[in-house]
């Protein structure tokens, strides 16, 4: 055995997806470095971005193709195709943390800002440069690294093409809505906005699609899954996904800082729309849901303003009502995953992720 199913995020795994990261970044710092050496403080800023991670989508990938085909006889190829997820991940946060104006990531400056303190003074418009054209190289890299694995036959490929095509559909569609607009069509053809559907058509794409469902997904057509078993993994991931979704709303608004990398309340300042904000609106007196909607999209709201936010939120049921259906979205998973007719290590690592997917603290 590789890799323990019991513990899917345990060391061993991490040390190993991070060290085929490490020497991937190497090669291509090297390859850009060749082309301009004044390039290279800013590519070194780009690495903590893939290698400090969770690791969680390698983890379904890996577990995913276990599900199927058990454990690879040569483990590098399956390694490779599930690191080259972090690379993308990393291209994303880059972005993410631009549009968002987030200042840090993981307990560090985020890259943007990052790079702009390269210059004397500090340069923006450095910064910007960096996090685009970085995010861009990083999103290049882990395809590259995927492509290399000699996986990614037509069905892989398919799959690995939908993932990315989800999750930045997500992204633009959360920026949007985050800014509380909707996106209009001829003059006379918008629809009223349904709240409710469009947080869950965002999870999906952003979230659940992109780190549990492609990733599971991505690993057993790699292991040429019939549709039979992809059918399981679906009804199995899904659930899990939104369970994911949900522990990042909670964590957005009332998670350890020096755990999360990430100030607790910026979700709220930037008027991300969450399931979380959507039953807290729902279920407060309206004095309160009012004291809430002026905090949200305020970046000038003070600490204290996210205080009384967050109070609200925890008072007025919402933060249980999301934990129970934390806790439902994961007993449905492990039902589904009971019943599929898949390799037992596969399952056994499968189960674990979506235990560690709902009750993780970053």
């Amino acid at each position: 055995m590789i890799f323990d199913p019991s513990d899917p995020l345990n060391k061993v795994f991490r040390d190993a997806i991070g060290q085929m990261l490490s020497e991937v970044l190497a090669v291509r710092r090297a390859e850009i470095v060749d082309l301009d050496a004044a390039l290279a403080p800013l590519i070194d800023l780009m690495a903590p971005l893939a290698v400090g991670g969770k690791h969680i989508r390698p983890a379904f990938v890996w577990w995913g193709h276990v599900a199927v085909a058990g454990e690879p006889p040569d483990p590098k190829p399956l390694r490779q195709l599930a690191a080259s997820l972090d690379l993308v991940h990393a291209g994303l946060l880059a972005h993410d943390d631009l549009v968002d104006a987030s200042d840090t990531r993981r307990g560090r400056p985020s890259l943007h800002k990052a790079a702009a303190a390269l210059a004397s003074p500090a340069n923006e418009a450095l910064g910007v440069a960096a996090a685009v054209f970085g995010g861009v190289l990083l999103l290049q890299w882990g395809e590259q690294l995927a492509e290399n694995s000699g996986l990614l036959r037509p069905a892989a490929r398919a799959a690995f093409d939908d993932l990315r095509n989800r999750v930045i559909a997500g992204q633009l569609a959360d920026t949007w809505a985050s800014a509380g607009l909707q996106l209009m069509g001829p003059p006379g053809t918008a629809k009223p906005l349904n709240h409710a559907k469009m947080v869950a058509t965002i999870d999906d794409l952003k979230t659940a699609s992109y780190t549990v469902v492609g990733p599971t997904r991505l690993g057993a057509l790699a292991g040429d899954a019939d549709q039979r078993q992809l059918d399981a993994l679906l009804r199995f991931a899904a659930p899990v996904g939104r369970a994911f979704q949900s522990r990042d709303d909670v964590l957005g608004v009332f998670g350890d800082e020096s755990v999360t990398g990430k100030p607790t309340g910026d979700d709220l300042r930037q008027g991300k729309v969450t399931s979380l904000v959507q039953a807290a609106l729902k279920l407060a007196q309206p004095s309160d849901a009012d004291v809430l909607r002026a905090v949200l999209r305020d970046t000038t709201a003070t600490d204290a303003d996210v205080d009384r936010a967050r109070d609200i939120i925890a008072s007025c049921g919402a933060l249980s009502v999301v934990e129970h259906a934390i806790a439902d979205h994961v007993s449905d998973a492990l039902e589904a995953l009971d019943d599929a007719e898949l390799r037992p290590a596969g399952k056994a690592g499968l189960a674990a992720l979506a235990n560690a997917a709902a009750q993780r603290d970053r």
